[in-house]
């Protein structure tokens, strides 16, 4: 029995030598392999980061782009309607300026038809008014006979076209806020004023066109006040303190929401 004794407990100790034995020498190779994938995952997690940055950068580039492309020709679009509204109304003082019975009925001061006259041109070139001053500046004739009478001496269509031999294009802030744009030109016979033709143009109804869209637009002045506006808190101020009152993100939110509370209460 002690040999048996003595036998086994020579067994159980070669027997856990050689697990120890076999545990130090696979030590190494899971701490090697431990080193190993976590690089194989940080080279994986990097290749994701650096594929997802350049995806997202060339995504980004091109919808910039044609965001752009698609800015600009809205752009041409509202600016070639403008510019074919302009033209079209700018021809107009000129031959009115010469036309025969105007120029009789200034001479003579007999404006019975001569409004009459003023709305036959009006139909054709779709301006929103034409008038017609006398040289104190006194509306005798007018699409809208509402205006007969009034005095515009000092308004910038009849000041500007007096001192001037040519057409003018000049605008007008009213007391509401909004521009009037006209185009106005000096009557003459034998080197004498005689009055002064006006033809308002209704640029606002492009404004007013705006208003279903998701653009923020704006027109201004060279040097001067914005004109016309998605946004009509902007008309009348500087482009920079207009953006800085409402941003433009928050102008076209503002424009989606009024379109959809217009939807609802069409439906």
């Amino acid at each position: 029995v002690a040999c048996l004794s003595d036998a086994f407990g020579h067994l159980n100790s070669i027997v856990m030598s050689a697990v120890t034995n076999q545990s130090d020498a696979i030590a190494p190779r899971v701490a090697n392999l431990s080193w190993r994938v976590r690089f194989a995952l940080l080279t994986i997690f990097m290749l994701a980061v650096g594929t997802v940055y350049i995806t997202n950068q060339l995504l980004t580039a091109r919808f910039t782009q044609s965001t752009l492309q698609r800015a600009q020709l809205r752009l041409a679009l509202y600016s070639g309607n403008m510019v074919s509204e302009l033209q079209r109304n700018s021809i107009v003082p000129r031959l009115l300026a010469s036309d025969a019975e105007l120029i009789g009925a200034l001479s003579s001061k007999d404006y019975q038809i001569t409004s009459q006259r003023l709305l036959s041109f009006v139909d054709e070139i779709g301006a929103a008014a034409i008038l017609l001053l006398d040289a104190d500046g006194r509306v005798v004739a007018a699409t809208d006979r509402s205006r007969l009478g009034e005095t515009q001496r000092n308004l910038p269509h009849f000041v500007d076209a007096v001192r001037a031999s040519q057409t003018v294009f000049t605008t007008h802030k009213q007391d509401i806020g909004v521009y009037d744009f006209a185009y106005s030109r000096q009557v003459v016979a034998n080197n004498t004023l005689l009055g002064v033709i006006v033809v308002e143009v209704d640029l606002r109804k492009f404004q007013s066109a705006w208003a279903g869209i998701s653009d923020a637009v704006i027109v201004s002045s060279p040097k001067g006040p914005i004109l016309l506006a998605t946004e009509k808190s902007w008309v009348g101020l500087p482009e920079q303190e207009a953006l800085a009152r409402r941003s433009a993100p928050s102008a076209i939110e503002r424009a989606i929401q009024a379109t959809q509370d217009w939807t609802v209460l069409l439906a």
